[in-house]
């Protein structure tokens, strides 16, 4: 497993033209096999310069925008109950548990914009969000707007990461491991101030 995720990496590293920047950030929407943590690192590993990043982070955007219109379209076609019944039956398989798509079409009756720039930087959340916003027929061009400035708050510190990581000499599983490694630092860290927020707010009432 990890000899094939080292010569994936590679492979990415060698995929210097923006049309596969934007094939890679398009299917990572629908099969993510690697993680966006290590695919966007990657991909900015890969850059020649700095406008070369800036156009990889562009390009990757657009292509994550386009994956989540296709998600929101199978969801408006799909309609809620067969896309439920989709989800019960195939979610698990793709990591998309019933609960989490519920959680995700409750969040939208509250400030559906804000959710959807949220989103874009939970891992697991960002692939799927368009699915529910489809089948609640969110209004399409804020939706996608709102895509667009989550994805780039996701993308760009991930893809100059591995841009300057890689300046300094780290290999491409060195940068997904370290990187991945401060993510679920960070997340962990959250869940806990959180957590506490919450207790606290708790006693005090």
């Amino acid at each position: 497993m990890k000899a094939y995720l080292n010569q994936t990496l590679e492979r990415l590293l060698d995929a210097v033209d923006l049309p596969s920047v934007l094939l890679a950030s398009f299917v990572e929407k629908f099969m993510p096999l690697l993680p966006s943590y290590v695919l966007f690192p990657a991909i900015g590993m890969g850059a020649a310069d700095g406008i070369d990043l800036l156009l990889r982070c562009l390009i990757a955007t657009i292509g994550s925008v386009a994956g989540a219109a296709g998600w929101y379209l199978v969801g408006a076609l799909g309609g809620p109950h067969r896309i439920r019944g989709m989800v019960v039956r195939y979610g698990p398989s793709v990591l998309l548990k019933v609960a989490l798509y519920d959680r995700i079409a409750a969040s939208y009756r509250g400030r559906p914009f804000g959710i959807t720039v949220a989103g874009q930087l939970v891992p697991t959340v960002r692939i799927f969000q368009a699915l529910p916003a489809g089948v609640l027929r969110l209004p399409l061009l804020p939706f996608l707007a709102a895509t667009a400035i989550g994805a780039q708050c996701w993308i760009v510190p991930l893809a100059a990461a591995g841009y300057f990581l890689r300046r300094q000499g780290w290999s491409a599983p060195q940068v997904g491991t370290g990187l991945f490694t401060a993510l679920l630092t960070i997340e962990v860290a959250a869940l806990l101030i959180v957590l506490a927020a919450a207790r606290w707010r708790s006693n005090a009432s």
